[in-house]
């Protein structure tokens, strides 16, 4: 039998279940190869957009504020004012492009539902 991971506790679930036996939430079997990047996951964020956020912009923490973590982007904001914006955008850089090439299971895992103030990488 197949196994998922519930996209807001992050725990291993069979696939033929309709709600999370650890934390409720409904689960919907989709395979990673029908979700594009930019279509957005069970939380209604785009791993997608996120991305291009933190490519672009991301020195000011707007992916943070995406997201729905203020506390994130405000921290951000505050490394970039006294590191000048070189240690920010070198780390929201690598978040791009980690936000692209992961799974939208692990993206909504360790960015969106998680407990984190300030999830890097």
């Amino acid at each position: 039998m197949a196994q998922i991971i519930c996209p807001k506790c992050g725990q291993q679930v069979p696939d033929n279940v309709a709600k999370c036996p650890f934390c409720g939430a409904p689960l919907q079997p989709v395979a990673a190869s029908q979700h594009g990047p930019f279509e957005a996951g069970p939380s209604g964020k785009s791993r997608g957009v996120a991305a291009l956020l933190a490519f672009f912009i991301g020195t000011l923490g707007i992916q943070y504020f995406y997201l729905g973590k203020a506390k994130a982007g405000i921290i951000f904001i505050l490394i970039t004012i006294v590191s000048c914006g070189i240690i920010t955008s070198i780390i929201s850089l690598i978040q791009a492009i980690m936000m692209f090439t992961m799974t939208e299971e692990k993206f909504e895992q360790k960015y969106v539902n998680s407990t984190s103030t300030l999830p890097l990488f």
